[in-house]
């Protein structure tokens, strides 16, 4: 089936595949759902739901590069398996792109469980974030501007579009795009994890020195 729009999936074994491509079939706009699989996928299941499955590459990055060079759709809607869409989500992703911008983003991303205080945290941060899974753009805008050459150059399995697309194109926030995604992402943990004890340990001493100079203030 060819479209003028392919939403492009990275999948490791994510068991909310199935929901993730059935909230695209839903889409009010036809889409060529094409799974660019790594490793853990589960092929069968993916080439039953799917239009496309590209084989495992390892590292999500290039696993999704490799889906939007082999396809010939020039706007790409780019997802994540553990992510449900809004049945609007790529007719105003089009709209958008077909108005002259080269990249849009999802402007509400929400989290699938509402048990995690960091993952609502993150969810409220998310408009400043170009996560993959809530980007969408024009192929040949990405390719003109140096996607290909840009993904040779990664080292690391977790490198993905993200920050490419946001610095290259620039994509506006849509608040009309919606998506629901399982937060808090590997990011926020590793950051919760990493920095946020020293912060908050750093900025303790600053708040308790305020409010030291700030009563002596009132005295005076």
């Amino acid at each position: 089936m060819r479209s003028e729009v392919a939403a492009v999936i990275v999948d490791n074994g994510e068991p909310n595949l199935p929901k993730c491509i059935e909230s695209l079939r839903r889409q009010t706009i036809p889409v060529r759902i094409v799974v660019a699989s790594g490793p853990k996928t589960d092929m069968q299941l993916a080439s039953r739901l799917a239009d496309k499955v590209y084989p495992p590459i390892q590292g999500i990055g290039r696993a999704r590069v490799n889906a939007i060079i082999c396809e010939d759709a020039e706007y790409i809607i780019s997802c994540d398996s553990d992510t449900i869409y809004n049945e609007h989500y790529v007719e105003y992703a089009l709209e958008d792109l077909k108005s002259g911008f080269k990249a849009v983003k999802a402007g509400v991303i929400l989290p699938l469980e509402w048990n995690n205080g960091l993952g609502i945290l993150e969810s409220a941060c998310s408009l400043a974030i170009p996560y993959e899974f809530a980007l969408a753009f024009r192929r040949s805008e990405a390719l003109k501007a140096g996607l290909v050459e840009e993904a040779r150059k990664w080292s690391d399995n977790r490198m993905d579009v993200g920050w490419f697309i946001l610095t290259r194109l620039n994509p506006i926030p849509d608040p009309r795009m919606i998506c629901y995604t399982r937060f808090p992402t590997y990011g926020a943990k590793y950051m919760s994890e990493n920095y946020l004890p020293s912060i908050i340990g750093g900025a303790i001493p600053i708040v308790t020195a305020a409010g030291i100079i700030g009563a002596s203030t009132l005295k005076l």
